[in-house]
């Protein structure tokens, strides 16, 4: 049995603790912030669950099975619809009545063809513009890209729990400054001995850490990471804006609305919850620079939903802006779990190598983390 000490109560992180504990070592999980759930996590304002930027997972993914197998209690999922999904400019994924135009549709995804506005825009919904995911784009074609009646709350909840049944300890408010041979020590001046360390406290606080420990590897190691932000903004509303559409896409501008609750009905009975988002398009990130600062393209995000979800203004209950979120880290090829192993090490997160991307790659790359403890353990 192992101590083990995990930095970061995102999805990865907890899902590394699971499986830690799951394989008889003792762990401990320490957090920044004072909520668990890392960019998993949401906030009940007004009976909307808030969250930040669309969230959507595979069923019978990483984080589908995961959720499924810490309880006896079943969530309801619903998947989002092609049928519902607008392209902007190009009609609907799946246009209802026109045979001839779904065909093309399928034939045009089916060979990836990426100069095919249909095509760019279920890309950029299944991977919000970051590394593709094949798996994800099938999924969407097959209905099988899923919103809980949950929310996120209720999944990271359930994760929580699964943890403190099991008696895993989980403190929040609690800041990693360095780590030094098995020694760990805190923003409190309190120092923490533990035999291996799962970082998944994103990549540019893990990127910190090690570059303290090992200058050198970690400089070889993240000397092709990147990062993709994003402007976010969580609307609930007493109408619905959408007129029935699970998502509007724009992919020329890398922008998107989707309806939770068009997509899953047991989320509310009343109105819609909008989850707006445009990605990347600021200097220092990859592809073409279209925005000056981050609160122009929130100023973007705002005309877009002014134009697709016309007089969303008038009829908001609550709502949630953030100007700059990161969204994707990593790169491609993203980072190698055990690439500090050497130093008693193991890394999780989106932004760690794995063959799924966003929610379902946090999770997996936990699981990978949290099962291979005596790579790291001398």
């Amino acid at each position: 049995m192992a101590r083990v000490l995990v930095v970061g109560a995102g999805l990865a992180g907890l899902s590394a603790a699971i499986h830690a504990a799951a394989n008889g070592h003792h762990v401990v999980v320490l957090e920044k912030s004072s909520k668990i759930g890392g960019r998993g996590t949401s906030q009940n304002q007004e009976g909307f669950s808030l969250s930040y930027g669309p969230h959507l997972f595979l069923k019978k993914g990483p984080f589908w099975k995961l959720c499924r197998k810490l309880s006896k209690r079943k969530f309801s999922s619903a998947a989002i619809r092609c049928d519902k999904i607008e392209i902007v400019g190009h009609g609907t994924i799946r246009p209802q009545g026109n045979i001839s135009r779904v065909l093309e549709n399928r034939h045009a995804i089916k060979n990836n063809d990426k100069s095919n506005p249909i095509v760019q825009g279920a890309t950029f919904l299944s991977d919000w513009g970051g590394i593709s995911a094949p798996e994800r784009l099938i999924a969407l074609m097959k209905s099988k890209l899923l919103v809980s009646n949950e929310g996120w709350i209720g999944m990271v909840g359930r994760l929580a729990a699964a943890l403190d049944e099991i008696g895993v300890l989980i403190e929040c408010d609690v800041e990693v400054k360095t780590l030094h041979d098995g020694h760990v020590k805190l923003s409190n001046g309190k120092t923490i001995e533990t035999d291996v360390i799962i970082l998944a406290c994103g990549l540019s606080k893990s990127r910190q850490l090690l570059l303290h420990l090992d200058d050198l590897t970690a400089r070889e190691t993240f000397k092709q990471s990147s990062k993709v932000s994003a402007s976010i903004i969580e609307i609930g509303l007493d109408a619905q804006s959408l007129r029935g559409k699970h998502a509007i896409i724009d992919p020329l501008n890398q922008s998107a609305i989707i309806d939770y609750i068009g997509i899953q009905s047991r989320l509310s009975t009343r109105g819609s919850h909008l989850s707006a988002i445009t990605v990347g398009g600021l200097k220092g990130e990859p592809g073409e620079i279209k925005f000056d600062s981050a609160g122009d393209r929130l100023q973007h995000l705002e005309k877009f939903l002014d134009t697709h979800a016309s007089g969303w203004k008038k009829h908001i209950i609550t709502e949630l802006k953030q100007e700059k979120i990161t969204i994707h880290e990593g790169g491609n090829p993203r980072i190698d779990s055990f690439a500090f192993t050497q130093s008693g090490i193991l890394l999780a997160g989106a932004w760690v190598e794995s063959e799924h991307i966003l929610a379902d790659g946090a999770v997996l790359s936990g699981k990978i983390a949290g099962q291979n403890i005596a790579r790291a353990h001398h």
